[in-house]
Order: structure tokens, then sequence, then C-alpha cells
């Protein structure tokens, strides 16, 4: 087994975020935000590795491949569905641009089921919620898997506009078919044992959707049932101008569940 992992730290407004690198065998997964590009490139320049597989197109991890692919020449590989993403500058929220940076266009090419190194089987599993395009990356024999953002944290208490919390759910089921036990998260870096972190947060979302449920049968409105579970705004929260909030939480849950009664 021939995994190295490489942590960056990027701090802005006050809030700092861990961001990491993943190199197995002769495959990097994902390239960390351009705007560290400066830290990024004189360590990923001097690696041996023949190709790139994003976990998604979010730019903190498709930030540098524009460079990677103009400097090193390198395929980089993407879900399907985020290959004309990947393709296009991205167009960021000011917030996301001064925290990651935007990055310019690159090319493509699709996702396999399976990527092969010296000493791995890594088997891609399409896990959206985060992003349409997210995938995991499992290795059963090694018993690890590359979660890319389908963890981040076991108890979330706010999401963005674009996130779907039935999706991380259904996510979080299709991964936990699989047989592994670390898992090395793309902001938390190796978690021992992780398997059981993303048990949790199942758990977590699956009884915080019940009470939203509960509460909107009970009469409550959105506005009610969010100042009821999820009273307090963060920094971070204000910096998004609520792109990120507790909002969503309540609203994707109610908007599926919704749709079901009909």
């Amino acid at each position: 087994m021939t995994v190295k992992t490489f942590p960056f730290t990027i701090s802005t407004l006050g809030t700092k975020m861990k961001i990491c690198v993943f190199l197995v065998d002769n495959v990097l997964i994902d390239t960390g935000p351009s705007r560290i590009q400066k830290k990024v490139v004189p360590i990923i320049k001097d690696l041996s590795f023949e190709k790139v597989v994003l976990t998604h197109h979010h730019e903190d991890h498709s930030g540098n491949a524009s460079w990677i692919q103009n400097h090193l020449n390198k395929p980089i590989y993407v879900h399907s569905i985020g290959m004309e993403l990947c393709e296009q500058k991205s167009s960021l929220p000011p917030y996301r641009a001064l925290f990651w940076g935007n990055r310019p266009g690159f090319s493509v090419r699709e996702l396999p089921r399976v990527v092969k190194t010296k000493h791995h089987e890594l088997q891609v599993v399409h896990t959206p919620g985060h992003a349409e395009d997210h995938v995991c990356l499992v290795d059963e024999d090694n018993q690890l898997c590359f979660t890319g953002d389908l963890y981040l944290h076991h108890t979330p208490l706010s999401m963005f506009r674009f996130e779907s919390i039935p999706e991380i759910m259904s996510s979080l089921k299709r991964i936990l078919q699989y047989s592994f036990k670390d898992i090395y998260c793309s902001h938390k870096g190796i978690i021992p044992n992780g398997r059981q972190v993303l048990i949790r947060k199942l758990t977590y979302l699956e009884e915080i959707s019940d009470e939203i449920e509960t509460q909107y049968n009970e009469g409550n409105s959105l506005t009610e049932i969010r100042n009821n579970l999820f009273p307090r705004n963060t920094l971070f929260q204000y910096i998004s101008l609520f792109e990120n909030s507790p909002n969503h939480i309540v609203q994707s849950v109610l908007s599926e569940y919704i749709k079901q009664e009909k």
C-alpha cells in the first residue's frame, strides 16, 4: 500500500481551512486550489505520477489541474457529469474566489469505473449531494476509501445552497455498502477507522431529517424550524452572504419530503 498525503492550510478573513492532495502510487488525487499554487507546485512537480483523478470539479480540488496539464502534460480524469464544468473557467461568488481562487478551464477525460495502480484497485463510486459529479474511490483489498468532500464533519450545522441532504444520505448509504476501514478526507486527511464517522454522519442526518419533517407536520414554518434546530449563525455564513446556511439544510430536507408526499 503506497499512499502519501500532502496537507495545506488556507487562512482568510479569520477562517482556516485544510485541504489535502493525495498520491496513490502513480495517481494524484485532486490538485488543491489555485490560490496556493505557489505552495502546491513545488511539491507536485517533483512527484512521480502518470495521471490525475478529481473527486469533483470544485475549485479547491481542481484549482491546479490547468497548471499540471500545461506544464507536466498529465491526463486529468473526472466523472462525466463534471467534464463540461472543468473545461470552463470558473466564475465564483466573491467569497469563494477570495478563499480558494478562480481557476482556468482544462481538458478532461471521463473517469473509468476502476482506477488501477501498482498496489491498489480503486473502485469509482458516484456519490452526489455535495456536487453532482462527486465520487469516492474505494480499495476494498487495502480497506481504505478516498471520500473527497462526502464526510467533512459528522454533525454539520450548515450547508451550501447547492447541496442536498437527501442525496448526501443516499451517497453515504451507497459507499457504506463497500468494505473499508480508514478514510482519506480531502479536508481532514487520513481518519483511522473513518468508516465509523461516516456512519455517525448518516445517523445524524437521518435524525435531523426526521426532526425537520416532524416539526413541519406540526405546523412550523421553515424559519421556525431553522431557529428551533440551528439558532446560531457562524462567521462563515455571514462571509458567504448565507450561500452557506442552516436554512439550506431545512429547505433541502423539506423539498424532498414534500415531493414524496404529493
